[in-house]
């Protein structure tokens, strides 16, 4: 499998339980993963791995791995490991769908962090891409409301993949969970509008 624009993934354990988040380098079909400690996996013929890819999406994997020491003095990371694609089970999100570049700052909720800030960069029916200085978790949901025409909607949506922007900001690439029919029928034409806007 080639991923497009990968930086990471979520590696879990036997149990499917969330166990790290670690860096990717993608090099044509050949992946590394990058981890700061020898504990936090050991070999294994079989795991599951969810890769935040820009150009795919978020793709569930089971995938083989084989962790040596790195001597590379230009990679950080102590550890790094040779992963195989074994199997690819789900695509959870496919990013087909147009999308409005925006650039709105809104408050943002969580039942971890509470009230944040972030900037929404673009949207679309399926989710958004927002920056902010807020660290959030891996699958981390949060709720905020926006008015895309005339209603005001109140929109959820879960972290699917992480980028570090570097001098403490993050960017976030979330997919929406149980978008109204409303908030649906608002985004597109919202998107359609924004698209027209530069043609002409």
């Amino acid at each position: 499998m080639v991923l497009n624009n990968c930086t990471i993934c979520s590696v879990y354990e036997p149990e499917d339980t969330l166990l790290t988040r670690v860096r990717v380098k993608c090099t044509g079909e050949q992946i590394t993963l990058h981890f700061k400690k020898p504990g936090e996996l050991s070999g294994s013929d079989r795991i599951r791995i969810d890769f935040f890819d820009g150009q795919i999406g978020y793709i569930k994997t089971y995938c083989a791995i084989s962790i040596r020491r790195n001597y590379d003095p230009l990679i950080l990371e102590p550890w790094i490991a040779d992963c195989e694609v074994l199997e690819v089970s789900e695509i959870v999100q496919r990013q087909k769908d147009l999308r409005a570049r925006m650039e709105r700052d809104i408050t943002f909720t969580s039942l971890i962090q509470g009230d944040f800030n972030g900037s929404i960069q673009n949207i679309s029916v399926g989710g958004l891409y927002f920056v902010t200085k807020t660290k959030l978790s891996p699958e981390e949901e949060f709720t905020f409301q926006y008015t895309f025409i005339k209603k005001e909607h109140t929109l959820k949506a879960v972290v699917l993949r992480e980028q570090d922007l570097h001098n403490g900001r993050y960017g976030y690439g979330c997919q929406f969970k149980g978008l109204p029919n409303s908030a649906e029928r608002d985004i597109r034409q919202f998107v359609y509008k924004q698209q027209l806007s530069k043609v002409w």
